[in-house]
């Protein structure tokens, strides 16, 4: 067994801690999660390094993030980088409030100084979400199709209602509006902390009795919509790692290696993008704080794209077209 640096105790003793208090402060479980692997991770590169964390320079730090997170086989992701220079800088300005550092190697980008010039430490890089086409849709379907009625129940649902893994398996029996078909989402489930109401197909009506029907039959009249039927955890609220799980296997049958259980959250979002709905719209359903998080999902759906070119250059493009290829031939 490995004896750890007492630097490294004392240190991991400090973010629990700070975590406490953003625990108090009502943060998300998930966040406290992603914190916790963020410093421990900081932390055992600082005492494999002799570094001791209160007195780190920013050199050290630099020398963590670069060329690439220690201990990973591949250079991290961009995401993966800004939440660790933020847990990681939010522990130093928390330390420095409790006197515990002369100051903090992670100066804010926008502070004045020769070092980031109103930058961030590493380049924040944004990738659109990889939505499946019609074909790799309908071949999850396909897989899913055999699946129980409660995890094809849980993708109608996730899919219809654009609906994040926590959003969907916390939802409750009383979130339901049945003769409306609306879902309340509620503000603790959410990733910013903001209710919301979305909606369901009437095809999914009768699927969805029949669900609660068989809650009511195993003496659940109300709490958890999706229960766990493991021996282990039997009636239990469905985990989200459950409901990973089981996406999980449908992807790997159907080879679609990009598929996770927030892809119904994107392709539904773009289908609804693609059928018209407006920015206002898309935003107020997905629960978006900042439209431009919404604006992604008119990109993917291509109906800006194509109407603002259809346009604006349209006159222009079949100038083009017809001059490259006024002979009609199509070089193969």
């Amino acid at each position: 067994m490995m004896v750890r640096n007492p630097l490294f105790t004392a240190s991991m003793h400090l973010v629990e801690q700070w975590l406490g208090l953003l625990t108090d402060l009502g943060r998300a479980n998930a966040t406290i999660k992603a914190y916790r692997g963020a410093l421990t991770h900081y932390l055992r590169y600082c005492e494999a390094n002799s570094i001791h964390p209160p007195s780190a320079r920013f050199e050290d730090f630099s020398a963590y993030l670069r060329p690439q997170l220690p201990g990973m086989a591949q250079p991290a992701a961009s995401a993966t980088l800004q939440l660790r220079i933020s847990a990681i800088r939010l522990w130093y300005e928390y330390l420095y409030y409790q006197d515990l550092c002369e100051t903090s190697p992670i100066p804010r980008a926008m502070l004045p100084g020769p070092v980031f010039s109103g930058r961030g430490l590493v380049p924040r890089i944004t990738r659109l979400p990889c939505i499946p086409d019609d074909h790799d849709w309908f071949t999850l379907l396909q897989q899913a199709a055999s699946a129980t009625l409660r995890d094809r129940l849980m993708l109608a649902l996730a899919y219809y209602g654009a609906l994040r893994r926590a959003e969907v398996t916390a939802l409750q029996v009383d979130d339901l509006d049945p003769g409306h078909r609306l879902i309340r989402i509620r503000a603790e489930t959410t990733k910013n902390h903001r209710e919301r109401m979305v909606c369901y197909s009437p095809t999914v009506t009768p699927v969805l009795a029949a669900h609660l029907h068989l809650l009511r039959q195993s003496g659940f009249s109300g709490g958890a919509l999706f229960r766990s039927v493991s021996d282990r955890n039997h009636g239990m609220p469905l985990s989200i790692w459950s409901w990973s799980k089981t996406v999980r296997k449908w992807r790997d049958q159907a080879g679609l290696v990009d598929f996770s259980t927030h892809t119904f959250r994107h392709l539904r979002l773009t289908h609804l993008a693609r059928a018209g709905w407006k920015l206002h719209e898309l935003a107020a359903y997905a629960g978006h704080r900042d439209p431009r998080t919404t604006q992604i999902y008119l990109h993917l759906s291509g109906t800006d794209l194509a109407a603002r070119m259809a346009g604006a250059v349209a006159e222009l493009d079949r100038k083009v077209a017809g001059l490259v290829f006024s002979d009609q031939r199509i070089l193969l």
